[in-house]
């Protein structure tokens, strides 16, 4: 029986992250359209010139987007083949991104370094969510942002994300552990408590006749954050 959270998967896997057939990846490259959209709506106009971490980038599926945007992305990950895939893919061009080998709870990186941090798909996947987000806010500068996507810890996300995408291949078994899964109001506190102020939330539910055609995860914009969500916060150090 897999483990549940297998983060392994990206090391075994790690040269398929750009392989859009890839029953590991083709999900992630589903839901990252929905990404990438809304960081052109929230914050589009500031991202040329910024300088953004990517924690837990993977093979660079939102990092390269960026660079290609104009922003100096650095992109950290634990995985040794999953940044070799992310640097294989950007080659030498000019705008490619960087990609750091290191833990997400120890950044390595000085206070207030960045104009903006993605913690993209990876909350989930960690047992301290809390201090993640601290850490996260440490190396953000005042007026800052910082973008988080995550699944909720609800009957429905379990059923939808665990016992029906993992059940059926769309997601390989064993990705995701349910108890490490983020309620919003969760979230929103530990953002608080590390002097973030929300500014947008946008609940994402499973797109069901395109999930069908791809055979993969599609997502869509939805009122109800219950499966799962897209956050934007902003710096704030007058409130810590």
């Amino acid at each position: 029986m897999k483990l549940r959270n297998d983060l392994d998967i990206y090391d075994r896997h790690g040269s398929e992250w750009w392989d859009e057939r890839s029953p590991r990846f083709r999900s992630l490259h589903g839901v990252n359209r929905l990404r990438v959209a809304l960081l052109d709506e929230w914050v589009g106009r500031e991202i040329p010139g910024r300088r953004i971490l990517d924690l837990g980038c993977g093979g660079g599926l939102l990092a390269e987007p960026l660079a290609l945007r104009g922003a100096r992305v650095i992109g950290l990950d634990r995985s040794g083949p999953s940044l070799r895939a992310g640097r294989d893919h950007a080659g030498a061009c000019h705008w490619a991104p960087s990609y750091v080998c290191g833990d997400l709870m120890a950044i390595p990186a000085r206070d207030a370094s960045f104009d903006a941090v993605l913690l993209a798909d990876v909350l989930e996947h960690v047992t301290d969510p809390a201090a993640a987000i601290a850490e996260a806010a440490r190396v953000l500068r005042s007026g800052g942002w910082l973008y988080a996507s995550t699944i909720d810890r609800s009957w429905r996300a379990t059923m939808l994300v665990v016992h029906v995408a993992e059940g059926i291949g769309f997601i390989p078994r064993g990705t995701h552990d349910p108890k490490l899964f983020i309620p919003p109001e969760e979230l929103d506190a530990a953002a608080t408590r590390s002097g973030l102020a929300r500014t947008q939330r946008v609940g994402e539910s499973p797109d069901l006749l395109q999930c069908l055609r791809a055979r993969s995860i599609r997502l869509r914009r939805a009122r109800s954050t219950a499966v799962a969500y897209s956050v934007l916060y902003r710096k704030d150090d007058s409130r810590c």
